[in-house]
C-alpha cells in the first residue's frame, strides 16, 4: 500500500512539475520552433526570472507583484537581446555563439548583482495538505494553475490574434511576408520577447520551490531543448504534452531510483523514443 501511495504521489507531482516545464519549453518553441532562432540563452532568461522574483519579493515585501513585473522585464531583455542578435540570427552557427554570449552576460550580471551563493525565496503560501500521507504545498497547485492560464493565453495569441497570424506567416515565408507588408523585424523581436517572457514567468513561479543560483539556467536548458526537439520544432502543443509526459516518467522513476538515476533513465527513454521517431526536427505544427 505504501508503494502505491508513492507511485500516485510521483504521478501527481510529475504532472505539476511537468506543467511548469511545459511553460518554459513553449517559450523556447516560439523562439526556436517558430522563429528558427537557436537560442541557447533561454535557460538564462528562466534564471533571471527566478532571481528577479527573489529580488523584487525582498524589496516589495510580497511575492505577487513579481508575477506581472518579472515576465515584462525578462520579455524586454529578450527583445533587447534579439535586437543585438539581428545580424546573426538567421545563421544557426552564429546564433548559437551569439546567444551563448547572452548567456554569459546574464550569468555574469547575476553574479555581480546577487553573488554566487544559492538564494531561497519563502513560499508565499505556507499552507499544505496531506497527499498520500505526505504534505503537499498549495502553492505548487497554484503555480501549475497559473502556468495553465499562461499556456492557454499563448494558444489564444498564436491562434486567434493578428500577431499570431503574422508570426506563423513569417515562419512559413519571411520574404513573402515582407512583400505583404508585414513588419518582419518587429515580429521577430516581439516573438523573441514573448518566448523570453514565458521563460521569465516560469522562473518566477518556481523561485519559491527551488534553490536560485546563476547556473540553474544551464541545468534546465538541456531538458527543455530535448523536449522541444522530441515534440517537434514549431509544434508547440506537442512539446507541452511531451514536457508533462517527461516529468511524469521522471517522477515515477524517482519512486524506485534516486533523483539522478531517475533523470538519467528518463533521458535514455527519450533517446530510445527519438530513435523510433524519424526526423522529429523537420515536423511542423
Amino acid at each position: 500500500m505504501e508503494l502505491v501511495s508513492q507511485i500516485l504521489f510521483g504521478l501527481l507531482n510529475g504532472v505539476i512539475w511537468g506543467i511548469s516545464l511545459a511553460l518554459i519549453s513553449s517559450g523556447l518553441n516560439v523562439i526556436f520552433g517558430l522563429l528558427g532562432i537557436v537560442n541557447v540563452a533561454h535557460g538564462s532568461f528562466y534564471m533571471m526570472g527566478a532571481f528577479l522574483a527573489w529580488f523584487l519579493s525582498l524589496r516589495l515585501g510580497t511575492f505577487w507583484p513579481a508575477l506581472l513585473l518579472v515576465p515584462a522585464i525578462v520579455g524586454f531583455l529578450g527583445i533587447l537581446a534579439e535586437f543585438l542578435l539581428k545580424p546573426v540570427e538567421k545563421d544557426h552557427s552564429l546564433s548559437v555563439l551569439g546567444t551563448f554570449g547572452v548567456t554569459l552576460a546574464l550569468q555574469g550580471t547575476a553574479l555581480v548583482l546577487w553573488g554566487g551563493a544559492p538564494k531561497r525565496l519563502t513560499s508565499p503560501i505556507q499552507a499544505s495538505f496531506s497527499l498520500f500521507g505526505t504534505g503537499y504545498s498549495y502553492y505548487r497547485i497554484l503555480a501549475a494553475g497559473v502556468s495553465i492560464v499562461a499556456l492557454i493565453s499563448l494558444w489564444f495569441i498564436l491562434e486567434r490574434t493578428n500577431f499570431g497570424l503574422k508570426l506563423r506567416a513569417v515562419r512559413e515565408d519571411a520574404d513573402l511576408s515582407v512583400a505583404s507588408g508585414i513588419p518582419v523585424p518587429w515580429i521577430y523581436s516581439l516573438g523573441f520577447g514573448l518566448g523570453a517572457a514565458l521563460a521569465g514567468l516560469s522562473g518566477t513561479l518556481v523561485a519559491p520551490m527551488v534553490s536560485i543560483t546563476p547556473e540553474m539556467g544551464l541545468r534546465i536548458f538541456a531538458v527543455v531543448f530535448l523536449i522541444v526537439i522530441a515534440g517537434g520544432l514549431g509544434r508547440v502543443w506537442n512539446a507541452v504534452t511531451f514536457a508533462i509526459a517527461f516529468s511524469v516518467v521522471r517522477g515515477l522513476l524517482t519512486t524506485f531510483f534516486d533523483p539522478t538515476s531517475g533523470l538519467i533513465a528518463t533521458f535514455i527513454l527519450v533517446l530510445v523514443f527519438l530513435l523510433f521517431r524519424p526526423n522529429p526536427v523537420t515536423s511542423r505544427r
